[in-house]
């Protein structure tokens, strides 16, 4: 009993995640479409790389990347792909504005190496093992887990139809059906 009311000097668990999010930016979709933050779960940000980096996935050098012209995360984190990835997802974005009179609501591009590692610890195999990510690479952005995203939503089934004359696809394992379905993960594909 003695021992139960003892405080443990065993070190805690590392907290997985960042801040709470405070919600999209101003520029991230509209406020027909954008949703309040839900932080029930560990909160994960756009990873900003740093100046030095091998290239390898997660390790990708900030002179590889371009950041985006809309959505910085609500901690101030740019959106970062890599150069022909951002530049084809800008074109993409300014058709869709002209369908829907706002930005794509971008949440995530870039993911470092430690912080793919941080995400498959609090998502188990939902998350890609790291050094596998197509985030890592540059060559990945989701769009905020919105119902105006959702699958079958006008916005979702935009992106899927057009997507691919920019170079943009949703994989088929992240479609409805698919092997790991998550309507907000689209890929590069050039």
């Amino acid at each position: 009993a003695d021992a139960a009311r003892a405080p443990s000097s065993a070190p805690s668990a590392p907290r997985l995640g960042g801040p709470p999010s405070t919600g999209a930016g101003p520029d991230c979709g509209s406020p027909a479409s954008a949703e309040p933050p839900r932080n029930d779960g560990p909160t994960f940000y756009t990873s900003t790389p740093s100046e030095s980096g091998d290239g390898s996935n997660g390790r990708v050098p900030r002179s590889q990347l371009s950041p985006l012209g809309w959505c910085q995360d609500s901690q101030g984190n740019q959106q970062w792909l890599r150069h022909d990835a951002a530049a084809a997802l800008t074109r993409l974005n300014e058709a869709f504005r002209a369908q829907f009179g706002e930005n794509i609501a971008v949440d995530m591009t870039y993911r470092s190496y430690e912080d793919q590692v941080q995400m498959r610890e609090a998502y188990g195999s939902a998350a890609a093992r790291p050094g596998t990510s197509n985030h890592g690479t540059g060559l990945a952005f989701d769009t905020w887990e919105w119902q105006a995203y959702a699958f079958g939503s006008a916005r979702y089934e935009w992106l899927v139809a057009h997507g691919p004359a920019y170079g943009w696809v949703a994989p088929g394992w992240a479609r409805q059906g698919g092997s790991n379905p998550e309507y907000w993960h689209f890929e590069f594909t050039g």
